[in-house]
């Protein structure tokens, strides 16, 4: 079969279109969780500047554990996220 044949190009394009994605997109995934972890960070960090009696370490371990559930949720909803 000749490769510039039509009819092959239109079946690879649609072999490619119906190929199952691969999942979970790591780098995606990995990129939108630092930018997940930093946002729930600030957020947790806003948040706790209005309140006077809670002490450092109690900052810092809210800030942390909002820091770290932020970006595992952005993390996994972007890495198994079908591309458009």
């Amino acid at each position: 079969m000749d490769e510039n044949d039509p009819e092959l190009q239109r079946k690879l394009r649609e072999a490619e279109r119906n190929a199952v994605p691969d999942y979970p997109d790591v780098k995606k995934g990995a990129g939108c969780g630092i930018a997940g972890a930093v946002a729930g960070a600030l957020l947790a960090w806003g948040i706790l500047s209005a309140f006077r009696k809670v002490t450092a370490g109690e900052r810092l371990s809210v800030i942390i554990g909002m820091a770290l559930i932020a970006g595992l949720i952005a993390g996994g909803v972007a890495a198994f996220r079908p591309r458009s």
